[in-house]
C-alpha cells in the first residue's frame, strides 16, 4: 500500500487561517443584505403611508400642511385665511386693516389640494422630506363683502379728503418768480383702491401702501414738470423789468411787482398779456400828466396872474399808440426808460407847460408880447376880432399851426393877401395889415377884424422870423388893463375911440356862396363854427378845420394847409 504524503504542521496552520476571513465576509454581506433589505421594506412602507396625506415639507398658502389629508388641509388652510389681516398704510402714517373674515376669505373646495397629493411619488417621498414645497392655491372673497369693507374705511370718509393741487408759478417781491409745489392730497381713487386691495387679499400679502399703489388721486402738474420749468424760465425775465417814464425831472416807474400781474403763461408755454390791464394803466398815467384842454396859470407881463381855462394846448397821450408800445416792451421782457406816444406835445413838463418860449396876448389891453427863451423879443399893439359883429378873437392857450409867407386869406365876400400868416386857433392867426395905419386902444370894438389878430407889418415881421411851429399863443382878458388909445406905425398915441375907420382893401368881390375846390372851404373868421366842423373826441389829434364848439374856438390844425388861406400865385 502505497504511504500518503504527511503534510507538515505549518502548512496546515496557514490553511485554516485563510479560511476565517471569507466567513467572516460572508456573514457581513448576509447583516448588510438583511439590514439593506429592511431599510427597502421600511422606505417603501413609509412611502405607502403618503398615499393618502402630503409629504413632509407640503406647505400651502402659508400653511404646513405635511402630514395631513386633502380634507384636513383645507380645513387648515380656510381657518387661517378667517384669521388673516391685511394692514393698510396710508398717506398721512395712519394704518387700518381688512380682516379675511370680515370679506369671506376662503377656498371654494379641495379640489386643488387633491391634485397636489396625486401629483404625489410615494417612491420619492424621501428625497422631498429634505426641501419644502409651497403651493399657492386660490382663494376667494365675497366681492359684496370686501366693497362694504373697502367703504367703512376712514380714508374713504369723502370729508376728510383734501384735494390734490397742481404745482404753479407765483410771484413774491422779494424772491420774483418761483414754482409752488403741488399738494398731493389724500383723495382716494376709489376703484383703484378696490382692485388693489383685491390683489393683496388673493396673495394673502401682509400689508399694502396705499401710496406705493397708486391709489391716491395725484396733482396734474409737478413741479418736476418740464413745461412748468420752461415758464419759469420765460417769467424769470420780468423778475426785475421795469418800464420808467419820462416827464422832464418826474419819472413814472412800471415795476415788476405790477407787471407780474399782467403775464400769464399757459402750459403749452403761450404767454399771455393782460390788455385791459396795461390800458387801464396807460389811461391813469394820461390822467395824471395830460395837460391839454386843461386851465392854464399866467403870470403876465403886467404882474399879474391870469388863469386862461380856454383852449387846446398842453401834453396830450396818444393812449391807442402807448398801449400798442407798451404791449410790444413787454412782449421783448426789456426793461427801458421811455417817453409815452403824444398826440399833442408842449414845451415842459417842469413848471408851465408852455415853457418861456410863447406869445402872449392881452385881449382886453389890444397888446402882445414875444417871449422866447424867457427874453422878450418884441412887443406891440394890435387890433383883434369886433365883438359887435360877433367876431371876438376867443381866450384861449393856443400853439402856431404853421407859419406861411404871402397868404391869401378868404371868406364869403372878400379876399385878403398878407405877407406872414401865422394860424394858432384853427382859421385864426397873426398876421400883417397893410391896410391899418393905427392899432391898440378900442378900435377892435367898432372896427375890429373878423377875428384874427391884426399887427402892424414890421411886427409880423419880426415875430414871423423869430416864431415857429408849435410855439404857444396865449390869449386872454385881464381887467383894468384898457388902453385909452390907440398907436400909430411910428408908435406914436393917437386916441383910441376916435381913431377913423380903416378901409378894407380893395379887391373885387366874390359871389355870395362862392364854389370853391375841396381844399378851399371858406374861412370862419369870425369865430363861429363852419358847417362841416365837428368837436374832436377826447384824446385824440384835433382835426385841421374842427372846432371847440361850446367855447367858439378852433383847435389847431396839425396838419397843413389851413382850409382858410392860399398861397398866393
Amino acid at each position: 500500500m502505497q504511504q500518503e504524503k504527511e503534510i507538515p504542521d505549518t502548512q496546515q496552520k496557514k490553511e485554516k487561517k485563510g479560511s476565517r476571513p471569507k466567513a467572516k465576509r460572508t456573514r457581513l454581506y448576509m447583516i448588510s443584505g438583511i439590514i439593506f433589505s429592511a431599510v427597502v421594506i421600511l422606505y417603501f412602507l413609509i412611502g405607502f403611508s403618503y398615499q393618502n396625506v402630503f409629504f413632509p415639507g407640503t406647505i400651502v398658502n402659508g400653511i404646513n400642511v405635511s402630514g395631513l389629508n386633502p380634507s384636513e388641509a383645507f380645513e387648515a388652510v380656510n381657518t387661517a385665511a378667517g384669521e388673516y389681516i391685511l394692514i393698510l398704510t396710508e398717506e398721512d402714517e395712519n394704518t387700518e386693516s381688512v380682516s379675511g373674515s370680515s370679506i369671506g376669505l376662503c377656498m371654494a373646495d379641495d379640489s386643488a389640494l387633491k391634485a397636489i397629493l396625486d401629483s404625489q411619488n410615494i417612491l420619492t417621498w424621501g428625497l422631498e422630506s429634505f426641501h419644502d414645497k409651497n403651493y399657492s392655491l386660490d382663494i376667494g372673497y365675497d366681492e359684496e363683502e370686501l366693497l362694504a369693507a373697502v367703504d367703512s374705511l376712514s380714508c374713504m370718509d369723502q370729508s376728510k379728503w383734501i384735494s390734490p393741487e397742481s404745482a404753479y408759478i407765483t410771484y413774491e417781491k422779494d424772491t420774483g418768480y418761483q414754482i409752488m409745489p403741488e399738494t398731493r392730497g389724500n383723495e382716494i381713487i376709489a376703484d383703484a383702491l378696490f382692485e388693489a386691495i383685491s390683489r393683496a387679499v388673493c396673495n394673502l400679502d401682509e400689508s399694502l401702501s396705499l401710496a406705493d399703489a397708486g391709489i391716491y388721486r395725484l396733482p396734474k402738474i409737478s413741479s418736476e414738470d418740464p413745461s412748468l420749468q420752461e415758464q419759469l424760465a420765460l417769467l424769470q425775465s420780468y423778475s426785475d423789468m421795469t418800464v420808467t417814464y419820462q416827464f422832464g425831472s418826474q419819472t413814472e416807474v412800471l415795476d415788476s411787482d405790477t407787471i407780474s400781474e399782467w403775464i400769464s403763461v399757459s402750459k403749452s408755454g403761450r404767454r399771455t398779456i393782460d390788455r385791459e390791464a396795461v390800458t387801464g394803466y396807460v389811461k391813469e398815467l394820461a390822467k395824471k400828466h395830460n395837460t391839454a384842454y386843461s386851465p392854464k396859470t399866467l403870470e403876465t407881463s403886467y404882474g399879474e396872474t391870469v388863469t386862461i381855462k380856454n383852449g387846446y394846448y398842453g401834453w396830450l397821450i396818444d393812449k391807442e399808440a402807448e398801449v400798442d408800445a407798451l404791449m410790444a416792451i413787454l412782449r421783448e421782457g426789456k426793461s427801458v426808460t421811455k417817453e409815452p406816444a403824444y398826440s399833442m406835445e408842449a414845451a415842459s413838463h417842469d413848471g408851465p407847460d408852455y415853457g418861456d418860449t410863447y406869445v402872449e396876448i392881452n385881449l382886453t389891453a389890444q397888446h402882445l408880447f414875444y417871449y422866447k427863451g424867457g427874453e422878450l423879443v418884441i412887443e406891440s399893439d394890435f387890433v383883434s376880432g369886433n365883438p359887435s359883429r360877433g367876431n371876438d378873437t376867443p381866450g384861449g392857450a393856443y400853439s402856431i399851426t404853421y407859419k406861411e409867407r404871402n397868404a391869401t386869406l378868404k371868406g364869403q365876400n372878400y379876399r385878403t393877401p398878407v405877407s406872414y400868416w401865422m394860424p394858432f386857433n384853427g382859421n385864426i392867426g397873426m398876421h400883417d395889415s397893410s391896410w391899418r395905419s393905427t392899432y391898440g386902444g378900442s378900435i377892435y370894438k367898432t372896427n375890429g377884424s373878423h377875428g384874427c389878430i391884426n399887427l402892424p407889418p414890421k411886427v409880423a415881421g419880426t415875430i414871423f422870423e423869430n416864431i415857429e411851429q408849435g410855439v404857444p399863443v396865449l390869449c386872454y382878458h385881464l381887467g383894468g388893463t384898457e388902453q385909452a388909445y390907440a398907436t400909430n406905425l411910428s408908435g406914436d398915441k393917437v386916441s383910441g375911440h376916435t381913431a377913423a375907420p380903416e378901409p378894407e382893401p380893395e379887391i373885387p368881390l366874390l359871389p355870395e356862396n362862392p364854389i370853391l375846390p375841396p381844399e378851399v372851404q371858406p374861412p370862419s373868421d369870425n369865430g363861429l363854427p363852419a358847417p362841416d366842423t365837428q368837436l374832436p373826441p377826447e384824446g385824440t389829434l384835433p382835426a385841421p378845420d374842427a372846432q371847440v364848439l361850446s367855447e367858439g374856438e378852433l383847435p389847431p390844425p396839425q396838419t397843413e394847409p389851413a382850409p382858410e388861406v392860399q398861397p398866393v400865385p
